[in-house]
């Protein structure tokens, strides 16, 4: 289970705005926060957001929701080409190959209450 602060570093290190492992400069944090708020928000309104917004998601959610952050922020932080290229690869253009991804995993995980009914 990551938490949004673990996000937040995996982002930063996928968008190479901070060495695995060391700390964010707090601009770079206070982006990567909205990032991550915006990326809630669209899954939210997908029903996809299955974890509270201030508790941790899922593993299996995780690498997809970073992709999503750095997704959002790579124009605006400015990153190679060949990231640029590699992002929207695991992405997809609009994002929307990560976001089937999370789909995936919340459908997959969705188990229902309901007894089985004989007709």
């Amino acid at each position: 289970m990551a938490s949004k602060t673990e996000a937040k570093q995996l982002a930063g290190e996928l968008l190479r705005l901070v060495p695995v492992g060391q700390s964010m400069q707090p601009h770079h944090d206070t982006r990567m926060g909205e990032a991550y708020d915006e990326v809630y928000a669209q899954l939210q309104v997908k029903k996809l957001a299955i974890w509270d917004s201030t508790g941790e998601m899922p593993d299996e959610i995780t690498p997809f929701f970073v992709v999503l952050m750095a997704h959002n922020k790579m124009d605006v932080v400015g990153v190679s080409d060949i990231l640029h290229q590699r992002i929207l690869f695991k992405a997809g253009n609009d994002g929307e190959k990560a976001t089937d991804n999370i789909r995936n995993v919340v459908n997959s995980s969705y188990t229902s209450d309901d007894e089985e009914t004989d007709y």
